[in-house]
């Protein structure tokens, strides 16, 4: 599909996520406000330290790479976990798949983060403690860029890898209905409008192991970052993209190229 087929055929907002919390599942939205230059409301807002004793030093200097916290690459069971947000209540949810959920307001997250260690107690020295930023989030760069990716590619990623259509696997903030897989990286250096809000598109996502996690079952024995290498030739999936001007994401809006 060439630009201008893409300009003039409306593409349509299929889906709508946020993580709250870096390394677990994420949760769906009909809509969001967004602003200029910054990440979704929710996206990221928090992490959950790897319980080590150097990393704990340094958690309350802001913004932190990925590596001092806990992160479905080295932890692949943290998909068997529900962490969950409510923004209104400020409150936080921890469910496992064989026990109750645990909810507490945020201020009293060490009850859920003592549960977190009960569930994974191989996986801390210290008592992982719950991170969170006033400003931005704990994105794997400091740049507020979101990110975004096709369903053609998503279903196209499932047809190579004979696994499931399913964006946990990639952690992507927003899917566009597209016809043709990777059609997004033809977008890179444009412009383009969802609804009233419009994004710049940056550059392709590089992926690491953790696709390799099944979302449901967490098992991380399928090296499906080698097959995308031999079968595309690279191993990017999705886009990054700066918010250009604010507004309200509705899922089913229009997408348009506009430059």
């Amino acid at each position: 599909m060439s630009a201008s087929d893409q300009t003039s055929t409306p593409c349509r907002l299929a889906e709508i996520w946020q993580y709250p919390f870096k390394g677990f599942p994420g949760q769906r939205f009909p809509r969001v406000n967004v602003i200029a230059d910054q990440l979704l409301p929710a996206d990221r807002r928090f992490a959950v330290s790897n319980g080590h004793p150097v990393s704990h030093k340094k958690l309350n200097e802001g913004w932190l790479s990925k590596r001092h916290f806990i992160q479905l690459l080295s932890e692949p069971r943290l998909a068997e976990l529900t962490l969950t947000y409510d923004e209104t209540s400020d409150r936080i949810q921890l469910t496992d798949r064989t026990g109750p959920a645990l909810s507490t307001a945020t201020y009293e997250a060490e009850q859920v983060m003592d549960r977190l260690h009960a569930l994974l107690p191989d996986r801390f020295q210290l008592t992982p403690r719950l991170c969170r930023l006033s400003n931005g989030g704990y994105t794997d760069t400091q740049a507020p860029w979101i990110s975004l990716g096709g369903t053609a590619s998503l279903a196209d990623f499932s047809r190579v890898t004979h696994t499931s259509v399913d964006n946990r696997r990639f952690r992507l903030n927003l899917i566009i209905e597209t016809q043709t897989p990777f059609e997004e990286f033809e977008w890179a250096g444009k412009h383009i409008c969802i609804g009233d809000v419009e994004l710049e598109i940056i550059e392709p996502v590089g992926r690491c192991a953790a696709i390799n996690v099944d979302p449901d079952t967490a098992d991380a024995s399928q090296n499906h970052l080698s097959t995308m290498l031999q079968i595309y030739g690279h191993t990017n999936f999705g886009m990054f993209a700066r918010i250009v001007k604010k507004g309200t994401l509705i899922q089913g809006a229009n997408m348009h190229l506009i430059s």
